[in-house]
């Protein structure tokens, strides 16, 4: 469940807020005069993202590279020879999965 608090309340109540957070996995949008600032999330919430990030960041990582090294390899080669190769490609793929 997702709840706002001020940052005023915040304060006063950062002990049952960190409770709520920890025990019921509560999360706290912070906000002051209004606008959200910062989020309060359960620490093993927090890891998972951390690892979604790492894991984001090697995959377009690896995407970046075999980009790189394809554009390598299809230096010279027009379009149309790009797209045949596709194609090829792709019957050869569904040719094995039948």
């Amino acid at each position: 469940m997702e709840r706002n608090i001020g940052a005023t309340d915040l304060r006063q109540s950062l002990t049952d807020v960190l409770q709520a957070v920890r025990e019921r996995r509560e999360t706290y949008v912070v906000e002051t005069f209004g606008r959200p600032q910062a989020a309060i999330v359960n620490l093993d919430e927090y890891r998972q993202f951390q690892r979604f990030r790492q894991e984001r960041d090697a995959f377009f990582e690896w995407l970046e590279s075999t980009a790189a090294r394809n554009a390598e390899r299809n230096v010279g080669l027009s379009d149309e020879e790009v797209l045949a190769i596709i194609e090829q490609a792709r019957e050869e793929i569904a040719s094995t999965a039948r």
